[in-house]
């Protein structure tokens, strides 16, 4: 685009809403949109410029094991362009993230310009498909629901919806994932807060103390979703305890 200024065309790749990604020829991240940093998880481009692309992106499976470069066909496959596959990515954080990705070479120094976006948000991929990859990752998926439910039940604005959002995962995907053991996300979430409800009130803390610590925001739904759970009032509940 002559003419046009190169702090300009910075500025328009990253806030360019596709994640863009480019890996120089010794495999070093050389550029990551704002886009790319959101979906996973970093503040800054300063936490990846230089770094090893594949290590920052998935040094590893979701089943634990060892990712080698050499096996990675974003940096492996030869020509000028790829066409959009399916893989799984890690947040910052350690989380997995189902992406489709496509690469293109650019420039003539050996560089790739990597785009991605999650799987559930292109057309013609679904997270089943990506999955497939390897089974083990709906175990290892399943693993990071539970352990985001027991670190943020006793947030009273933690929904089905706040959980699938933080996990980059759509509603009606960890919906489908926790339905293959009979459970759904929002009954996760209820089980959890009324069990932490149970043990609070068991220690002899007041109904309405043990309804916000555990993340309910009103006292009569609490009562509701306790006595279906356990047959009982919480205050019946408390005395019982005691």
């Amino acid at each position: 685009m002559e003419g046009l200024d190169e702090d300009l065309l910075a500025a328009v790749v990253n806030v360019t809403p596709t994640a863009l990604w480019v890996i120089g020829a010794d495999g070093t991240v050389q550029l990551a949109n704002q886009a790319a940093l959101s979906l996973l998880g970093y503040s800054s481009a300063d936490e990846v410029i230089g770094a090893s692309s594949h290590e920052t992106l998935h040094d590893h499976r979701p089943d634990g094991t060892a990712y080698p470069s050499e096996a990675c066909p974003i940096l492996g496959r030869p020509g000028p362009s790829t066409t959009t596959a399916p893989a799984w990515f890690f947040t910052r954080q350690g989380r997995p993230v189902p992406v489709a990705w496509s690469t293109r070479a650019v420039g003539t120094a050996g560089a790739r310009l990597l785009s991605f976006a999650h799987a559930a948000n292109v057309s013609g991929f679904a997270l089943d498909e990506v999955e497939e990859v390897d089974l083990t990752t709906r175990d290892a998926l399943r693993a990071a629901v539970d352990q985001r439910v027991r670190e943020r039940f006793r947030d009273p604005e933690f929904t089905a919806a706040a959980l699938a959002a933080e996990l980059h995962l759509s509603v009606r995907s960890v919906q489908a994932l926790l339905a293959e053991d009979g459970r759904s996300p929002a009954a996760e979430i209820r089980r959890a807060r009324l069990e932490f409800a149970g043990t609070l009130l068991a220690r002899g803390a007041a109904v309405s103390d043990a309804c916000r610590a555990s993340g309910f925001s009103e006292l009569g739904t609490f009562g509701r979703a306790f006595r279906r759970q356990y047959g009982q009032a919480p205050s019946s509940w408390a005395r019982a305890a005691g």
